[in-house]
């Protein structure tokens, strides 16, 4: 173990004395995830890209009209004790509780996350990747897997945002 050298004075005796230190005690603590605040959102969910192969034309333009919505919804202290994880999972709406995180990360504001959900029988994979404050997020969601006539992807853009308490 590397340790480092502090020199301290013995109090009243005017003696140096060396002890060392490991090099943990001087390690920057991590600060805490940023949580969002409890309150009243907004989710804007915009449908950016279908791609199913083999589907008919008209599929992505339906599929965008149905996917793409604006809602509210509210956090409370409970919600907000999961961190970011509760504004994301916002994102899935109807459905989300049957969703698991494989990786979850929101350091300096940066998401990088992917979950695993059974929708109608099917799993979907939820790649994200975005930005946040306590009062708002910007994230992309692409989502990968059978999408009922095979296989696919939807891009999806969430836009949320606090409107004031519930």
């Amino acid at each position: 173990m590397k340790l480092n050298s502090l020199a301290i004075a013995a109090a009243g005796l005017g003696l140096a004395a060396a002890i060392t230190l490991p090099d943990a005690l001087f390690a920057q603590v991590d600060p805490p995830e940023m949580r969002p605040e409890t309150g009243k959102y907004s989710a804007d969910i915009t449908v950016q890209e279908v791609d199913i192969p083999g589907a008919p034309p008209q599929m992505a333009g339906m599929m965008t009209r149905m996917m793409s919505r604006k809602t509210t919804y509210c956090l409370t202290e409970q919600d907000v004790e999961e961190g970011y994880r509760a504004i994301t999972r916002r994102s899935q709406g109807e459905g989300g509780e049957d969703c698991t995180y494989d990786r979850f990360s929101m350091e300096d504001g940066e998401l990088d996350a992917q979950m695993t959900c059974r929708v109608d029988g099917r799993t979907m994979t939820m790649n994200m990747e975005g930005t946040g404050t306590p009062t708002s997020s910007d994230i992309t969601m692409t989502m990968k897997g059978d999408m009922g006539v095979g296989p696919g992807s939807i891009r999806m853009r969430v836009l949320h945002r606090r409107l004031g308490p519930c």
